[in-house]
């Protein structure tokens, strides 16, 4: 009866979302609400169906206390999770529709006709995906293929070295909700606090996380910007200049994580020397909670910043010379000029940067963070991929760092779909 409810829910959904996004005559309106509602009916069923709709069964129950304008209540986990499944297949589902229907308006056509400029291919529709097979076949096979393990590892029960599992349904994602003894507080405008937590772990690992994305994002593209704009320049040298400049980026994060531990080490360290040599007291760069952190931003940073310079001088030798001169002439200073023309112009590499380097904040941060701190101290350096390394190869709980790993890759698509929405028409339009 559940899913029977859930599929009539989620049909009606879809049909009423078309009928309000298409609204140009009253035939139209009807089709695109037919074609609604078949998106809205296959949103629960691709990501139900693999479930078996367990996730709605009351012998799932991970529950947790929620503390919500000085009311508690306890709710449970599993049921949330599989709400966020059937509300992802419904969206995936309506967005892929829509898709096509603007395809369809757009050419008359799901697949557009090919215009080829010779005769030659003329008639040979299959010649581009012959073409196009290789890399169509190695993406099936090592992206898709593996996504799918992952879903399927993250709904089951496994550990490294044994070869039996058994499902678990969505008990791996609902335990990072009510923690690992569902136990999980959550407290919002309650108790004097917005937003607070007690007895879950995983939040803090979010925390770390958004804090190296903005960290390391923020300094990389403000350092890059500023000396981008010195090192574009003519002078004499220059060129080995730009090269010793982006000579960090080619360096592994196994090295960069070196350099910086010895230079960061207490006592015996660079930093440590020169600190202690002009009279100010040291800073306990791996040993403090708090401050430990900021050292993986800064060796980050510093690991990244000559990919960032290198397109930054390559836009700032891209900015046409006659549009400045002009701007001068027309009395602005050097402000009002890299304000309102230069910027503008490197609107699409920072937009591309900004990207660029999210993705390696939230992904490619292992390395430093091992050689470094090793997480600690207390965990306080640990993010969400040190944790899934931690989760699947030391704990050996392939189940648990699945789920973890899925829910980290939700997270920079969501972002990267908010950045192209927020950013990436406001980039082509500058430039």
């Amino acid at each position: 009866m559940l899913p029977l409810i859930i599929s009539l829910g989620a049909t009606c959904i879809g049909a009423l979302v078309f009928w309000r996004s298409f609204p140009d005559s009253s035939r139209h309106r009807r089709r695109c609400a037919l074609l609604g509602a078949a998106a809205g009916f296959l949103g629960p069923q691709l990501s139900m169906i693999p479930l078996r709709y367990c996730a709605f069964e009351p012998e799932h129950s991970f529950m947790f206390s929620l503390r919500f304008l000085g009311r508690e209540t306890q709710l449970n986990a599993a049921l949330l999770v599989g709400i966020g499944f059937v509300v992802l297949g419904i969206w995936a589902a309506l967005l892929v529709v829509r898709l096509l229907v603007e395809q369809v308006q757009r050419t008359g056509y799901i697949i557009p006709p090919q215009e080829h400029s010779s005769r030659f291919f003329k008639g040979w529709g299959w010649l581009p995906w012959l073409l196009l097979a290789p890399t169509l076949i190695a993406i099936a096979l090592f992206v898709y293929y593996p996504a799918l393990q992952t879903f399927s590892l993250a709904t089951r029960l496994v550990r490294l070295g044994i070869e039996k599992t058994a499902p678990v349904c969505v008990d791996n994602f609902a335990q990072l909700i009510a923690g690992q003894r569902e136990n999980a507080i959550y407290t919002i405008l309650s108790d004097g606090l917005i937003f607070g937590f007690d007895n879950v772990s995983y939040i803090p690992l979010l925390g770390v996380s958004f804090f190296y994305a903005v960290g390391i994002v923020a300094l990389a593209n403000l350092l890059g910007l500023a000396i981008g704009n010195i090192a574009h320049r003519s002078f004499r040298g220059a060129h080995v200049y730009r090269t010793l400049l982006i000579w960090p980026y080619a360096l592994s994060a196994v090295v960069t994580g070196a350099i910086f531990l010895s230079i960061l080490s207490p006592r015996v360290g660079l930093a440590s020397n020169l600190l202690t040599g002009m009279g100010l007291p040291e800073i306990p760069w791996l040993q403090s909670a708090a401050v430990a952190p900021w050292a993986i931003v800064i060796a980050a940073t510093w690991n990244i910043l000559g990919f960032n310079i290198l397109f930054y001088i390559a836009g700032f030798q891209n900015v046409p010379k006659d549009l400045l001169e002009a701007a001068s002439v027309d009395g602005a200073n050097s402000r009002q000029r890299f304000l309102h023309i230069t910027l503008p112009m490197l609107a699409p590499i920072i937009f591309f940067l900004l990207f660029f380097n999210l993705t390696y904040a939230f992904f490619d941060l292992f390395g430093l963070i091992d050689k470094i701190t090793g997480g600690g101290p207390r965990g306080a350096t640990s993010n969400q991929v040190y944790e899934i390394f931690t989760l699947g190869i030391r704990n050996k709980d392939l189940g648990k760092a699945a789920a973890q790993s899925l829910v980290l890759m939700s997270i920079v698509g969501l972002l990267a779909i908010l950045q192209f929405r927020l950013l990436d028409r406001r980039a082509s339009i500058r430039a």
